[in-house]
C-alpha cells in the first residue's frame, strides 16, 4: 500500500550579525552532521534520502527576486554549487533552466522539477523565515508498504534564498558570509541533512565569519550517508519521479 507524502522538518540559516561566545562543549556531545528522519508505517525510522539510482535530479532556478544584471552569476554559482554537491554525494543533477514557480509548503508536488532554487522576497513563501533568514530549504518525502516491505524515498527538494539579504553578501568561494555557503547548506536541507551542532560545519545553523568554505568533514560524512553509497532504494512504479522537463 502506499504511505503518506510529508513535508520534512525543514530548516532555514540566519546571518550572525554579532558574534557572541557560547559555552564549551565537549567533541565527543558535539554532532558533525544530522540527518532528517521518516518514520515508516511500522514505527521503524530510517534516513530521508534520495533515490541514488535514479538517472538524475533535475533542478530549475527563479530569480525573479534580483536585479536582472545579478542573475548569471547567481547561476553560475548555484551551478558550481550543485556540481559540489554531487561531488560529495555521488548523483547527478540535471539543470532544466528558470521557472517562475515558488515553493510553498502545500504546492511541492506541483513543481516544475525535483528541485527548484528561489531567489525571492520572504515574503513570496509561506515557509516560516524570520526577520535574518538568509535560506529555507528542506524535503517531501513518500512512505509505503506492503509487499514486498516497507520504504521511503524523498520525491522532492526545495530551496528558498532571501533575496534582498542574499544580495549583501560576498560573491564567490572561500569562508565567511558568503551567498556559495548559505546555498551549499539549503542544498544540505534538500538532500536530507539536518542542522549540525558543530561550528566547523556548513551545516550548522548561524553563518558567521568562520564558516568552512564549501562543505566541511561533517557534511560530507552526512552527505555520504544519504548518497549514492546508501545503496538503491526500490521506489513502486507509481511513486516514480516524473521526467521534467
Amino acid at each position: 500500500m502506499l504511505g503518506r507524502v510529508r513535508l520534512a522538518a525543514a530548516a532555514l540559516i540566519v546571518l550572525a550579525m554579532i558574534a557572541t561566545p557560547t559555552a564549551a562543549v565537549a567533541k565527543s556531545r558535539v554532532t558533525p552532521y544530522e540527518l532528517m528522519k521518516v518514520q515508516l508505517h511500522s514505527g521503524k525510522t530510517i534516513a530521508a534520502r534520495w533515490n541514488p539510482c535514479q538517472s538524475a535530479i533535475t533542478y530549475r532556478v527563479n530569480f525573479s527576486g534580483l536585479p536582472k544584471a545579478k542573475r548569471a552569476g547567481m547561476l553560475k554559482t548555484v551551478k558550481t554549487s550543485f556540481a559540489k554537491l554531487g561531488q560529495a554525494t555521488g548523483m547527478t543533477y540535471s539543470y532544466r533552466g528558470q521557472t517562475t514557480f515558488v515553493p510553498q509548503q502545500g504546492n511541492l508536488t506541483e513543481q516544475p522539477a525535483e528541485i527548484v532554487v528561489a531567489a525571492v522576497s520572504k515574503s513570496r513563501t509561506d515557509f516560516p523565515m524570520s526577520d535574518n533568514s538568509l535560506g529555507y530549504g528542506g524535503v517531501l518525502w513518500s512512505t509505503w508498504y506492503g509487499k514486498p516491505g516497507e520504504d521511503a524515498a524523498v520525491m522532492r527538494g526545495y530551496v528558498i534564498l532571501e533575496a534582498k539579504a542574499i544580495q549583501k553578501l560576498k560573491g564567490g568561494w572561500g569562508s565567511g558570509q558568503r551567498q556559495s555557503n548559505v546555498i551549499l547548506h539549503e542544498l544540505g536541507h534538500a538532500s536530507g541533512l539536518g542542522h549540525a551542532e558543530s561550528r566547523r560545519s556548513q551545516m550548522y545553523p548561524t553563518l558567521t565569519s568562520t564558516s568552512p568554505s564549501g562543505y566541511a568533514a561533517g557534511d560530507l560524512a552526512g552527505l555520504a550517508k544519504v548518497g549514492e553509497r546508501a545503496g538503491c532504494i526500490a521506489v513502486p512504479g507509481s511513486l516514480s519521479v516524473r521526467d521534467l522537463r
